[in-house]
């Protein structure tokens, strides 16, 4: 499509209209092209147009011709132009990144920092065909196929439509001046490789233009990409509950894949193939998967999938009175109530008669830690006795690995959260001193023991 064009109907499909526009300005054929045609447009449209050229000091005098060139290119049309530098060099040495990443990076943060209103940039069909391909080759799915969108955020693309030979035919034309950077000839990088060895071929295939015929599948690729979306964003609401997913193992597998990653991405887990894959597999039998190594792991147990952090080994805590603590996010406090008034000992014993424990008998000889294999409780004022794993199966999935367990020093339990005391460590009219544990939560804004201590 003739740039001319493709500009004015990007300007009305997207509406845009008394705005403020940033060209990005390399000096290169697009972002001349795309510059004169804002300008072009801009009083039929009551466009205010300005430019920024990112200076990235990576090809010494080089950069320095494309920087002039901007300015007395703007000089001479009127337009006000910002040059930001950046170092892409030590941006690059900081993060690791290919020096093409890099520099990509530096300018979305420029353009982040200084531009104006939108901020249009002039990728162009060829781009876009350049995008796929790369993309195709390293592994992508639907999204990935899209291409480049024609706006993401402040972010336009209002040449999309124009191939590179129509951009230059159109500079052509007007008589219009622009430079080349010398980097665009070296196939060592990557999206060069592809531009001058393999877009040829296709083009040999396709000699009318593999540009346009890839432009027609990622513009039925973004429609149908976006129509899944919202309708698996609706299908994971149904299946979301208290930061677990439920009967994803009913769902096709394509919508599965697009559930887990909303799940993760709900979680601010940015989710990879393998990843997604794993939790994945694990929806028709069950079990755990490590998906971040040594940090998290996800676990589906009875149809529900859940996320849990791999802590470290817990270790176990002499209990003392006082603020106790083994769970980064959790504190236990172990309260004295001594019997100067036996009614409000009563009343407290009463409200709180799961968490309250004869201070007489355990005294200083109680251990606080996590789970064990193995371990049983028979509960005060009941004739059974209870296996903690059966147990926690009636636990919310994502609260059982931090549950709190009290132990004497003889291995035998005398309290479990949420669970209650144990029938030796029990409150009896004979006691003086009764402990009351609280849990609270440390990382919630209550603290409130009616809220989030062990109160059943």
């Amino acid at each position: 499509m003739r740039p001319s064009e493709a500009v004015k109907n990007f300007l009305e499909q997207k509406k845009i209209n008394h705005m403020h526009i940033t060209c990005a300005l390399s000096g290169g054929a697009d972002s001349v092209c795309l510059l004169y045609c804002l300008l072009h447009f801009r009083k039929q449209y009551h466009l205010k147009i300005s430019a920024m050229h990112i200076q990235h000091h990576l090809r010494g005098e080089e950069s320095l011709r494309d920087e002039n060139f901007c300015r007395t290119l703007c000089e001479n049309l009127g337009v006000a132009l910002q040059v930001i530098p950046v170092d892409v060099q030590a941006y690059q040495e900081l993060h690791r990144l290919s020096t093409e990443t890099a520099a990509r990076e530096c300018r979305y943060q420029a353009f982040a920092a200084h531009a104006e209103g939108l901020v249009a940039t002039a990728h162009n069909a060829s781009d876009n065909l350049e995008t796929v391909i790369f993309r195709l080759i390293r592994g992508t799915g639907t999204k990935g196929l899209c291409g480049i969108p024609e706006q993401r955020d402040n972010y336009i693309r209002p040449l999309l439509k124009s191939s590179r030979k129509e951009i230059e035919a159109f500079l052509s034309e007007q008589h219009l001046a622009y430079i080349t950077d010398s980097t665009n000839l070296d196939t060592a990088y990557t999206r060069n490789f592809i531009r001058h060895t393999v877009i040829p071929l296709f083009s040999k295939i396709n000699p009318r233009s593999s540009e346009h015929a890839v432009s027609m599948m990622t513009d039925i690729l973004t429609q149908e990409e976006d129509f899944l979306e919202q309708t698996a964003k609706a299908v994971f609401l149904q299946h979301y509950q208290n930061h677990t997913m439920q009967h994803l193992e009913a769902l096709h597998p394509a919508m599965q894949r697009r559930c887990i990653r909303l799940f993760l991405e709900a979680g601010h887990i940015q989710p990879d193939y393998f990843m997604i894959l794993k939790i994945q597999q694990l929806l028709s039998h069950g079990g755990k998967a490590e998906i971040i190594r040594g940090k998290l792991t996800a676990r589906v147990s009875q149809h529900i999938l859940f996320l849990e952090p791999l802590l470290p080994e817990i270790p176990e805590l002499p209990l003392k009175l006082g603020e106790n603590r083994i769970f980064p996010e959790y504190l236990v406090t172990a309260e004295l109530v001594t019997k100067k008034n036996p009614d409000e000992f009563e009343k407290i014993h009463t409200l709180f008669a799961n968490s309250a424990l004869d201070y007489d008998i355990i005294k200083e000889s109680a251990v606080l830690h996590s789970r064990k294999n193995g371990l049983h409780l028979r509960p005060a004022g009941k004739n059974h006795t209870v296996s903690v794993k059966k147990w926690l199966q009636t636990q919310p999935v994502s609260e059982r690995k931090f549950l709190h367990y009290l132990s004497g020093t003889d291995g035998r339990l005398l309290w479990v959260q949420n669970l209650g005391v144990s029938e030796t460590a029990a409150v009896t009219e004979s006691t003086q001193n009764m402990l009351i544990l609280h849990v609270h939560r440390t990382d919630t804004e209550s603290t409130s023991d009616y809220h989030n201590s062990d109160v059943y």
